[in-house]
């Protein structure tokens, strides 16, 4: 009898490992779209903390040289749940398993000591900007996040996460 229990235990034990280690569906990694359903848009964002008003916050994307990103700055209080959470509230990824999965799977070419650890080898650095849109997939998010920061600041006089 102990034998069953303790095969059914590890048995158990390795699907509920490969449950949580196993790929998420592949839609999951797909760019969502500017008009993917989110909680908020990132010109909601500019509304409400820039104090833009609407209808510049609505056409600030498209003003020459934008491409229709936005700017991510990710400042020493930002933490790896806080940024994820962030970007799947306002609209940027369609999953947040996926997108943890695409940072902890994409190669880190510039790593960094004062960044935000992701996996074993990851890093974000921290008092960088980023440019980004909702049409990058999860994996062009996440080669952006780990190695292509447009630019770095020395502190966040504003502690702003999102800019135009």
């Amino acid at each position: 009898m102990g034998k069953i229990i303790v095969i059914s235990s590890a048995l158990l034990l390795l699907a509920a490992a490969f449950f949580y280690f196993s790929k998420p569906n592949d839609d999951n990694f797909k760019a969502p779209g500017r008009d993917w359903e989110s909680a908020k848009k990132v010109e909601d964002y500019f509304v409400e903390r820039l104090n833009m008003p609407t209808e510049e916050a609505a056409s600030i994307r498209k003003k020459p040289g934008v491409d229709g990103t936005v700017d991510l700055r990710i400042n020493t209080n930002v933490t790896l749940d806080g940024l994820v959470g962030n970007l799947y509230y306002y609209g940027f990824i369609r999953d947040e398993k996926a997108f943890r999965y695409a940072l902890e799977h994409t190669k880190d070419t510039t790593p960094n000591d004062k960044a935000i650890k992701v996996g074993n080898n990851g890093t974000i650095d921290q008092n960088a900007e980023y440019r980004i849109s909702e049409d990058m997939t999860a994996w062009d998010l996440a080669d952006v996040l780990l190695n292509k920061p447009t630019g770095h600041f020395p502190y966040d006089e504003y502690n702003y996460f999102f800019m135009p």
